[in-house]
């Protein structure tokens, strides 16, 4: 017969987050003073903390992404400014590896997370930042 198991409670709620935080089954169950076998069967596919780990996976990527996305609005504008001055440089190897930089300190380096645009953020996205390309180069224009 199975027992009750609060999984709400501060053992299992610590396993969860430190599996977030990347720690392996061996260091988790080293922290919390329990078998790594038992870590292990705690978050198979069936096991005990598998759906609240799922569950707070979920809720944490969406601060993450939020924090992402409020960061990129607050600098949207100057990272603008920064691609066009950099249209200027003679060499493309610059330009792309100044695009890169920006690129992955908004959204972390390629591949490290699952892109989870879908086409109309995208398309708006784009607008945006053509949006405001076009205002800075009127402005350029005009201070010539």
């Amino acid at each position: 017969m199975a027992k009750n198991v609060d999984i709400k409670n501060e053992k299992y709620q610590n396993a969860i987050r430190l599996k977030y935080g990347d720690f392996s089954y061996l260091e988790i169950a080293r922290i919390l003073k329990v078998s790594h076998v038992s870590v292990k069967r705690w978050f198979r596919t069936d096991g005990l903390l598998k759906d609240e780990y799922d569950r707070y996976e979920k809720e944490r990527n969406k601060i993450r992404d939020d924090e992402i996305d409020d960061a990129f609005k607050k600098h949207a504008e100057t990272a603008a400014k920064m691609l066009v001055a950099l249209m200027g440089a003679k060499s493309d190897a610059m330009k792309f590896r100044a695009a890169k930089t920006i690129l992955d300190f908004i959204y972390g380096p390629a591949g490290s997370k699952k892109d989870n645009y879908n086409d109309e953020e995208y398309q708006r996205s784009g607008r945006q930042i053509s949006e405001i390309l076009e205002k800075y180069k009127g402005k350029t224009a005009v201070g010539n």
